[in-house]
Parts: C-alpha cells; sequence; structure tokens
C-alpha cells in the first residue's frame, strides 16, 4: 500500500532509442503505485513518452547528440566529440538541480546521463555498463572515469538478472549495484505460429550515419529474398509506407509494436542491449548485426554468440541465406521481482 506519493523525474540518454524504451516498465509501475512521473529528454523522446503516456508531464532538455563515422572505427570519432560530452554532462547537472527544484522532486532515475543529478534528491543511476568495453589504449582510463560518475549517485540500478545473463562483463563490477531484472515494455512470450506475415522484420535504430547505411543494406538484403518483409526503421516523424514486398514501420508503441513482432517469424537487429532484453523476454528467433566499431555490441554479439549461440553477421557482410536464427533461451528457476524490490529499498 502506497504510504507516500512521490515526484520521480525519469532522464534517459539520447543514444539510440532503447535508453527510452527500457524506461516506460519502471514508468508504468510507478504510476501504479500513485507516484508522479515526468519525464526530460529530446523531442524525440518526448514524441515516444506521449504515444505510451499520453497524459505524462514531459520537459525539453537537450541531449549529448552523438554521432558516428561512417567508418568500422568509432574510436576517433567519439574521441572528438568529448569536449561535447562534457559540456553536456555540465550543462545538465545545472539543469537537473533547477527542474528539481521547480518540480519540488523527490527522486531521479537517470539513465547513463552521468550529469543528471540533484543535491535536493534522491538519485538513481540505470545502467548495464559498470564496465565499458572499447580500445585497450583508452579503456583503462575510461572505466576510471564511469566509476567515478557512477558513485556520484545513491544508487545504480542494473538491468540484468543476477548472473549476469544478458549483460555478461558489461555488469560484472565491484560498485555497490542493485540487479532489478531485464526492463522491457513487453511482458510475455510470443508463440510461434505456422503463418506469419513477414518472413523479416528489422529494427533499425541508432545515431546516424550507421542507422541509415544499415536500413540500406538491409532494404537490398529484403529484396532479394522475394519474401514479404518489414521494417521498422527506428523514425518518429515519418509515416507507414511499403515498396514492393517491403513494409516500412515507424518507432512505434508498445502494442503495435507487438503486433508487429507477433507477425514477424524472423527478427534482424542491433546488438544493442535493449534489443536484447526485448528479444529475451519475447523468445524471438533474431540475427544481430552490431554497429560498426561499436565495442559494447561488438562484444555482445560475441557474448550471446558463445553463450546462447545467437549467429551475428557484421555490417557490409549480412547474407540471409547464410544466416542462421536463434533465441537467448529462458532463465529458469524461481522467478524474483527484482524491479519491485528495488522500488521497495527506496521507498516507492
Amino acid at each position: 500500500m502506497l504510504k507516500t506519493k512521490k515526484k520521480i523525474l525519469i532522464a534517459p540518454l539520447d543514444w539510440g532509442l532503447g535508453h527510452i524504451s527500457r524506461t516506460i516498465p519502471i514508468i508504468k509501475l510507478l504510476q501504479e503505485r500513485g507516484h508522479e512521473v515526468i519525464t526530460c529528454g529530446n523531442k524525440i523522446s518526448y514524441n515516444i513518452y506521449k504515444k505510451e503516456f499520453s497524459e505524462i508531464k514531459h520537459i525539453k532538455i537537450q541531449g549529448y547528440k552523438p554521432y558516428y563515422s561512417k567508418k568500422r572505427s568509432q574510436t576517433w570519432a567519439l574521441i572528438k566529440q568529448i569536449p561535447k560530452f562534457i559540456k553536456a554532462i555540465n550543462s545538465e547537472r545545472k539543469i537537473a538541480e533547477k527542474i528539481s527544484l521547480e518540480q519540488n522532486a523527490d527522486i531521479i532515475i537517470s539513465d547513463n546521463r552521468f550529469g543528471f543529478r540533484s543535491s535536493k534528491t534522491l538519485n538513481i543511476y540505470l545502467t548495464h555498463q559498470l564496465k565499458i568495453k572499447g580500445p585497450f589504449v583508452l579503456m583503462k582510463i575510461v572505466n576510471q572515469i564511469n566509476r567515478l560518475f557512477i558513485q556520484k549517485f545513491d544508487h545504480c540500478w542494473v538491468p540484468d538478472f543476477e548472473n549476469s545473463l544478458l549483460s555478461g562483463e558489461l555488469s560484472g563490477s565491484n560498485l555497490q549495484k542493485t540487479f532489478i531484472g531485464p526492463l522491457t515494455r513487453f511482458k510475455k512470450t510470443i508463440a510461434e505460429t505456422i503463418k506469419y506475415k513477414y518472413k523479416y522484420l528489422a529494427i533499425i535504430s541508432g545515431p546516424e550515419p550507421q542507422r541509415s547505411l544499415l536500413e540500406d543494406e538491409i532494404q537490398n538484403c529484403f529484396r532479394k529474398t522475394n519474401e514479404h518483409c518489414a521494417i521498422i526503421n527506428g523514425l518518429t516523424k515519418t509515416k507507414e509506407t511499403s515498396s514492393g514486398k517491403i513494409t516500412f514501420y515507424t518507432h512505434l508503441e508498445t502494442t503495435n509494436f507487438k503486433e508487429i513482432l507477433t507477425k514477424s517469424e524472423l527478427v534482424v537487429c542491433r546488438a544493442g542491449y535493449s534489443s536484447i532484453m526485448d528479444l529475451y523476454i519475447l523468445q524471438k528467433k533474431v540475427l544481430l548485426i552490431p554497429t560498426p566499431g561499436q565495442t559494447e555490441q561488438e562484444y555482445l554479439a560475441k557474448h550471446h554468440q558463445e553463450t546462447h549461440s545467437i549467429c551475428y553477421q557484421k555490417q557490409g557482410e549480412i547474407n540471409l541465406k547464410k544466416a542462421s536464427f536463434n533465441f537467448i533461451k529462458p532463465k529458469h528457476g524461481r522467478k524474483k521481482k527484482l524491479l519491485k524490490a528495488a522500488l521497495g529499498k527506496v521507498s516507492l
């Protein structure tokens, strides 16, 4: 039973849509418990949240605005953006203080935003990356910085099981942390069927220009199959269209997204952590395509190939005829309500 109604600010990072979508189950549970949630983020997050929660209050703030290189290595592209990221972190620190005061907020949940915390609130940092993967020459200092920022928060929530089934080494750290279970908008497994509307469904998101490069390659691969296929392109401004046997969808709210997944036999998507959580819960067969040079995705693709026989292919070398599709086997044993337990620890 709810003792005290709290006001919570939730701010996801603008680095792919997964940071936004994985906060949706947290928001729903908080609202079910009678708390008030205010979301903070850019226009893309506003559009997505409004599709899920028509009455939710949203405060627009600037993001980190990351971009990728067209090349296979992203190291130099990210190094060049470090001054911009530092400026964004310092700026959002001041913004969080201002908003928390104006809104009389009790708690902040920051999804991978280093600076979004306030001296006036309890601060929770949400991440699966306690250990960042990347070029060896940079990793020691990068992980030291990552650790220092996380320690500035009161709590660190990791969206995985306690055995790090989905995140592997990424969540391995002696930092104080609470595992809250996989975060996904979907609740139930999708049963296999005899007849599907689409043979392949591609789910595409992430920073440009790699998002568009993957979409172009996927379109060419789909046309060669002569099968009915669908692409969810991760855009929020476009409308549903079709070209030949390919149907294009924009970013979809939960019900419509699951409907398209249900109608699709096989899924092709990035090796992003939020996609992995979704597909684990839904038990859909998948082929992973890590973003070139995105070391976290490259690690997750290899990790799930080794531990769950999930096939992955490199962008630029996608061959659906040679691909095998598999699903991440469900975790057995007693299911713990990890997220509810974590909320209880902070009186939510």
